[in-house]
């Protein structure tokens, strides 16, 4: 489903329905609409925005431990952050 929600919503900024940093309404009624019709599953456009802004924070923490945080390193095949044990200890305490 996220992938169908991120597909729709770059086709959507593509039509120009995003001319600011937010997308325009109708953009998550038509995320919400087929992902109703392709899953059966029963969701509405503010679950779409939700999900979204998830995605965002999500996407966030992982720029940041990859980027800003020295040792953090990530790994293409698990598609995930790696460290080693020292550099997670040191995370943690801070």
């Amino acid at each position: 489903m996220q992938s169908l929600l991120l597909e729709i919503l770059a086709d959507e900024a593509t039509k120009g329905n995003k001319p600011s940093n937010i997308f325009r309404p109708g953009s998550f009624a038509r995320v919400a609409k087929e992902i109703t019709q392709k899953y059966g599953v029963e969701c509405q456009s503010k679950h779409m925005e939700n999900r979204l802004k998830t995605i965002k924070s999500t996407w966030k923490i992982i720029f940041d431990l990859r980027y800003m945080q020295s040792g953090f390193g990530w790994d293409d095949n698990l598609r995930m952050i790696t460290c080693g044990e020292t550099v997670i200890d040191e995370y943690i305490v801070v």
